[in-house]
């Protein structure tokens, strides 16, 4: 499907719902994800939005990783990366989970009930200090010695 046809189909889903002209949907549903994907790579790396969830740039170190295939040990540095991150409300975790949409609950509106939603800082790279390696000593053959 290209572009413009997942815009039609996503405005037309919202001007049902809202009654938002097509035209005024169709013309702010760009400019609003490409403020989210600006805010992400060059504004505060944290975009969070009540009543839906957080979107986050997490940075990740240089790391060390072994790989174990067919009895083959290797080790592998990973390089330095950014990842983009989403953690839902717990709400709409909830109605994802449930298959059921909230009528009454509005993104960019907190409910009383609702906790606070996660920020940047909650979502960051739990750094090891380092990877842990155990060789295990070889066994002595034959019978087992105690």
């Amino acid at each position: 499907m290209e572009p413009r046809k997942y815009l039609e189909k996503f405005a037309a889903a919202v001007v049902k719902r809202s009654g938002i002209s097509r035209q005024t949907v169709e013309a702010v549903l760009p400019h609003v994800f490409d403020e989210i994907r600006y805010q992400l790579t060059e504004g505060c790396l944290c975009v969070p939005i009540d009543g839906f969830g957080t979107f986050a740039a997490i940075s990740y170190p240089e790391r060390q990783r072994l790989y174990t295939y067919k009895g083959k040990h290797e080790h592998h540095t990973l390089p330095a990366m950014t990842k983009v991150k989403f953690a839902p409300t717990k709400n709409m975790q909830r109605e994802v989970n449930a298959h059921q949409f909230d009528p009454t609950r509005r993104a960019f509106s907190r409910h009383p009930a609702d906790p606070p939603i996660r920020r940047r800082k909650n979502m960051l790279y739990n750094k090891r200090n380092q990877v842990h390696i155990v060789t295990l000593p070889d066994k002595p053959e034959g019978p087992d010695q105690d």
